[in-house]
């Protein structure tokens, strides 16, 4: 199972929001990968030009570009975090952040 999803399914009744977004993928390719890894957690499928230049806009470090980019948001709407590329000892650290167990 996917460590997102993990996360997901532990505090989604405490208000934590979990949104996939893919823009590189066709739809079968997306589709497979998320029932192969159990993910749950709402996903949205767009690889038009229009979402990947939005998607350009946030990046944390100009010129990179790298899979999967993840943003940690409070809700207040601050980024807290974000990083390049799957990282679950970065994940779990920032997840105490925002101290959904308290």
């Amino acid at each position: 199972m996917c460590h997102l999803q993990e996360l997901y399914a532990k505090y989604a009744s405490q208000g934590l929001v979990v949104l996939g977004i893919n823009s590189a993928d066709d739809k079968a390719i997306a589709k497979q990968l998320l029932e192969e890894n159990g993910v749950q957690f709402p996903n949205i499928l767009d690889t038009s030009e229009d979402a990947w230049k939005a998607i350009q806009q946030y990046e944390t470090f100009p010129g990179w570009s790298a899979v999967p980019m993840t943003y940690l948001i409070d809700r207040d709407g601050k980024v807290m975090d974000a990083w390049y590329g799957f990282d679950k000892k970065r994940t779990e650290e920032a997840f105490k952040k925002l101290k959904l167990d308290e």
